[in-house]
């Protein structure tokens, strides 16, 4: 492939992966139109119809990464190392100690940005004192699978669409604040939304392109964000 035929399959993948990320809001919306299951919350049968409508798209876009970049693809759609070399960002205050990698470091990350979504959660949106314990019992389940199908059709999109598009084409420390920028922009309508919605999910955009690149996987990328949806999506589920 020339030079130039590969500059333009990069301009449109990266294309594509604007256009799906910018989509995924919009399916959330029309899927509320639908109620499969009546004896489900409303929010429940729209994010049935969301989860499936967007996994078999995310399907799809995987079949078209494999495709057109084969080697990039499969040398970054694994589990990865998940105990590679974590890289400092001194301008971030990210510096592990000698010897400590991502093992440790996607470890502490993953607590630390979990309870910064929840403090974020907590003051976004309205908790009734009548609310049960029992209902939450009852919901957890749905936002367990849920948070496992949005992490991974986000991350397989917004991240390893980035990853693969761009790598080669970008240095690896500039390619994670394209991933952040797309990411966090789309949030801004999301939940948690607003400023600090999108300043946090811009910043766990970057986080979680960085782990791709460095850990040649996404299995760190997928937990992290496999966490905060589990809190989201409880909170939005037990409150609606």
């Amino acid at each position: 492939m020339s030079s130039d035929s590969y500059k333009t399959q990069t301009y449109l993948l990266v294309g594509l992966v604007i256009l799906l990320t910018c989509s995924l809001p919009l399916i959330g919306n029309g899927a509320g139109a639908f109620t499969l299951f009546p004896s489900l919350s409303q929010t429940i049968n729209r994010h049935v119809v969301y989860q499936t409508v967007t996994l078999l798209i995310t399907l799809g876009f995987l079949w078209l990464l494999r495709h057109v970049r084969p080697l990039v693809f499969s040398e970054y759609f694994r589990k990865g190392d998940i105990a590679a070399p974590f890289k400092p960002v001194p301008a971030l205050m990210m510096r592990p100690k000698a010897g400590q990698n991502w093992k440790q470091e996607g470890r502490d990350l993953a607590i630390v940005i979990s309870a910064v979504t929840a403090v974020i959660i907590y003051f976004q949106v309205s908790f009734d004192q009548s609310m049960k314990v029992a209902r939450l019992w009852s919901i957890l389940p749905f936002s367990l699978l849920f948070a496992m199908t949005n992490a991974f059709i986000e991350e397989c999109i917004t991240r390893l669409g980035v990853v693969v598009a761009l790598k080669g084409v970008i240095g690896d420390k500039a390619l994670p604040s394209i991933s952040a920028i797309i990411f966090g922009i789309v949030h801004y309508w999301g939940s948690p939304g607003g400023i600090a919605g999108m300043l946090a999910a811009g910043f766990l955009g970057w986080l979680l392109a960085k782990s791709i690149l460095e850990t040649k996987g996404i299995f760190w990328a997928w937990l992290i964000h496999f966490l905060q949806d589990v809190i989201i999506l409880t909170a939005l589920f037990w409150t609606d």
